[in-house]
């Protein structure tokens, strides 16, 4: 008499039927919780070596690195995410709670074209619009009566 057993699951079909649950259990997690729990994984927060990467251009007189070059400064937590130098990164306003220090052995001297952030450079204009993401004019090299804005 013969035994006759039944069909077999072949491991590549085992494979594929986790794999696809792995992906359900994904987007599951991504809709319910929103995605940027998956964001903060993939980039996380650099508030701390942001702060050693300017100190040590700071240090070692990297006058282009310190002034000019950009930074990502991201901080999940606050959902903030900005591309900028270490010079604006510490003399603005918008960013002293990052405590990123500022390089008195550098002299920046920039002018207001060459100071951007997130890709947008700064602009002279004769008021501040109410429209502007960010007001500069204290790290930009002065232009009488005129501010310094990043739209």
């Amino acid at each position: 008499m013969n035994n006759k057993r039944g069909q077999d699951l072949s491991t590549s079909t085992i494979i594929l039927i986790i794999l696809g649950i792995a992906v359900l259990v994904i987007l599951i997690i991504g809709f319910t919780t929103g995605w940027s729990f998956f964001k903060n994984m993939i980039s996380p927060t650099n508030v701390d070596a942001t702060i050693q990467d300017c100190a040590s251009v700071c240090e070692t007189g990297q006058q282009y690195s310190f002034c000019s070059a950009d930074r990502t400064l991201r901080v999940n937590e606050e959902k903030i995410s900005v591309k900028t130098s270490c010079y604006a990164l510490a003399n603005l306003g918008y960013f002293k709670k990052y405590n990123i220090q500022n390089c008195v052995s550098l002299n920046c001297n920039l002018a207001c074209d060459q100071i951007a952030i997130d890709t947008q450079k700064g602009v002279l204009v004769d008021a501040v619009p109410v429209t502007a993401k960010y007001d500069v004019t204290s790290i930009a090299v002065p232009v009488d009566g005129k501010f310094c804005v990043i739209q």
